[in-house]
């Protein structure tokens, strides 16, 4: 009876799991098929483009940017795979936090998810990026459900060197590892600015549980995860 019993249990368990593949399986193909209505995006003014994602909302970029600028003015969407994740997993009153949210796409994308009865904890810490989260973030409303946290995730409270770049933003860091050295056809400009960290563990106690982390931080993972061990502890 036993046996029959743990057989009926994996059956069930590979229903879901089907039923769930199924699922992104669907948003995938949504993301990816929907038709492109013209470009989805406009020159706002101010160095500023505004875009409207696929899935909904508004979103301010630098139009300077050459890394995530391009992709969403002409697609409206970025990381289809992630963006059918988070639409899938992230349900209303749930608890995301967005570690490197560069303008905060993401972080928009999992505001609308958690609905009011959720919080998007966003970490950003490019001083040029900041305002655009803010802004992002306001003119869609959101600011009931997202806090910014204007620095960096690292393994422990202090300084850091952020190495920025002008116009691949999304290659900004504060690993100081050679993918930044853009040469060639990529050649950039890297500013160099002192930002303040903090690790994630700072946020044990002030959550009751946290439902995803999303960590874009081009190298610098390992100082994430250093941070964190007391919320994987838990």
């Amino acid at each position: 009876m036993l046996r029959s019993a743990r057989r009926r249990l994996a059956a069930l368990r590979h229903r879901r799991l089907d039923s769930v593949t199924r699922a992104l399986q669907e948003r995938l193909e949504l993301l990816e098929t929907r038709p492109a209505a013209g470009l989805h995006g406009t020159y706002a003014g101010d160095g500023r483009m505004l875009v409207a994602p696929a899935w909904g909302g508004r979103l301010l970029i630098p139009s300077e940017d050459l890394s995530l600028m391009p992709e969403l003015v002409t697609r409206g969407v970025y990381d289809v795979p992630f963006t059918a994740f988070v639409q899938q997993q992230l349900r209303p009153g749930d608890v995301a936090i967005d570690v490197g949210a560069h303008v905060g796409l993401f972080t928009l994308l999992m505001g609308y998810q958690v609905w009011e009865r959720g919080r998007v904890i966003a970490y950003e810490a490019n001083p040029r990026l900041v305002p655009f989260l803010r802004d992002n973030v306001a003119m869609n409303w959101l600011a009931d459900r997202v806090e910014i946290i204007p620095r960096a995730v690292a393994a422990a409270r202090g300084t850091a060197q952020l190495r920025a770049a002008r116009r691949f933003q999304m290659l900004s860091s504060i690993h100081a590892g050679e993918e930044l050295l853009l040469s060639g056809e990529r050649s950039d400009t890297i500013e160099t600015v002192e930002v303040q960290t903090e690790p994630l563990d700072d946020q044990i106690g002030r959550v009751e549980r946290i439902d995803l982390v999303k960590v874009d931080v081009e190298g610098a993972e390992a100082q994430v995860f250093a941070g964190m061990e007391g919320l994987l502890a838990s």
